[in-house]
């Protein structure tokens, strides 16, 4: 399979998780201004804002991890549709945190479809690594030890979403920011190169 046929499916699949997402967010319930503050309406909205940040992210991780792979295999072709599982179940589980950020359920669900991302994408980068220059490699064995530390710090943040379940929503917008300001790190470390 050629590398530009996986790059059109997996980014049709961003951009379906991100129009989903979007479209469950219902308007403000009344025309005035006091309804954007609403916790029926902005709850919502900063779940989407931190899911959105997410998938984009995972969505330059992505093509990061593509960009010195001259091949696609059947185990980096499966790898990545089992890669993108996790996310496409993102608008369930991000629409029903939005409307429910102080229950439990919904937050250890959250935080559990978060994790699963992160870990889809270090064993996808571990698939990838193995099929790339050795430098390419030793950046993507770095950027995998940063998501080991996220995954421990969002398995945290899911312990403390029993005892307080909107936690989740700061442990992920935190680890999504780091991860955003770490991108552009290795993107830039890749162009000075």
């Amino acid at each position: 399979m050629s590398k530009s046929r996986l790059e059109a499916f997996s980014d049709g699949i961003f951009a379906i998780i991100i129009t989903i997402m979007v479209l469950d967010i219902r308007i403000p319930h009344s025309g005035h201004w006091r309804a954007l503050l609403e916790p029926a309406f902005y709850h919502p909205v900063l779940a989407y804002s931190i899911s959105f940040l997410l998938v984009t992210s995972f969505w330059v991780s992505h093509h990061s991890m593509l960009l010195d792979l001259k091949l696609v295999d059947r185990t980096v072709l499966w790898v990545n549709i089992l890669a993108l599982f996790p996310i496409s179940l993102l608008p369930i589980t991000t629409e029903w945190f939005g409307e429910f950020p102080n229950a439990v359920a919904p937050s250890i669900v959250y935080g559990i479809v978060y994790m699963l991302t992160v870990l889809a994408l270090y064993l996808l980068s571990l698939v990838i690594a193995q099929r790339v220059d050795p430098v390419e490699r030793a950046i993507m064995h770095r950027t995998n030890r940063v998501r080991l530390i996220f995954l421990a710090v969002g398995t945290l943040g899911i312990g403390l979403a029993f005892l307080i379940p909107y936690i989740i929503g700061f442990v992920i917008f935190v680890i999504t920011v780091t991860w955003l300001i770490w991108t552009v790190k290795v993107t830039k470390y890749r162009m000075d190169d």
